[in-house]
């Protein structure tokens, strides 16, 4: 999705990318490269016996700080401020769900060293615990036909700012092998923008959801951070990660209503993907 602004230039910082490919904090990391200019450096914050091996990787990032975890709180946002001295980081974005929980409890703390966020509320958080154990849905959640993956950016107003899914598939004969396909259903996604209306939700979140046998779409996992692979959708977009910055600058962003076409993706071996028509 666009703005309806001219977007500013600004410096983005994630916590905490964790190496490899299944890591979400890479995968945001990546969405960047598509991100058109606007994103002047990207900095990675990780734990220190992780740093060396994220500086040799090939993720587009201008530095990578090591840093205590941000559930340390003040010892994280000194850290951070000294990196802020060499290099002012506008916006903070987590790639794990405890890098939101934690996030929150420190908001007022970055804010005050000039560090932008966009979170869910402590009562959203709540909420999203407890989404995934609601009556009635199915039990599982493994990778099984009738299995979607959801990635969403909430505005905070009711609105989502941004929306991808993808559908997956057993890959026949493969144990823990998947195929994800990006999944343009309309009732999947009056389920999605309603849970959004409903809580109105602030910030990214990560939902596994499983069509049951009537038809009905049920959550089965919700993460307040992105997934994985959200990096996929990045180029022919909308490029999630991106659209969380521009919230976090104070601009309007247009909502999106609709799910979008994209990826195909094997799980297990993701990084080999090519456009889904």
């Amino acid at each position: 999705m666009l703005s309806t602004t001219s977007p500013r230039r600004c410096t983005v910082a994630i916590a905490t990318i964790e190496p490899g490919a299944g890591s979400p904090g890479v995968s945001v990391a990546r969405s960047f490269r598509a991100a058109k200019g606007f994103v002047d450096r990207v900095v990675g914050i990780a734990a220190e016996k992780d740093a060396a091996r994220l500086r040799a990787a090939d993720l587009s990032l201008w530095n990578v700080l090591s840093a205590p975890p941000p559930e340390d709180g003040a010892a994280f946002v000194e850290r951070l401020s000294e990196l802020r001295s060499r290099c002012p980081v506008d916006v903070l974005l987590p790639a794990r769900s405890a890098d939101t929980i934690a996030f929150l409890a420190i908001e007022k703390d970055l804010a005050a060293i000039g560090v932008r966020t966009f979170l869910p509320t402590a009562a959203q958080l709540e909420l999203l615990r407890t989404a995934a154990r609601l009556p009635g849905h199915p039990p599982g959640g493994g990778a099984q036909n009738g299995a979607y993956a959801v990635a969403v950016v909430g505005d905070g107003a009711g609105g989502v700012a941004g929306l991808v899914a993808l559908r997956k598939i057993d890959a026949e004969g493969q144990s823990q092998r998947w195929v994800g396909v990006a999944a343009q259903d309309a009732a999947l996604q009056e389920r999605v923008l309603a849970f959004v209306r409903q809580t109105r939700l602030r910030g990214p979140v990560e939902i596994d959801l499983l069509r049951d046998p009537s038809g009905e779409y049920q959550f089965v996992r919700v993460e307040a951070r992105f997934p994985a692979w959200v990096h996929l959708f990045a180029s022919p977009g909308p490029n999630l990660p991106a659209i969380l910055v521009r919230l976090a600058l104070g601009e309007a962003v247009e909502s999106q209503a609709t799910l979008p076409g994209g990826p195909l993706l094997v799980g297990a071996a993701w990084e080999a993907w090519m456009t889904h028509d």
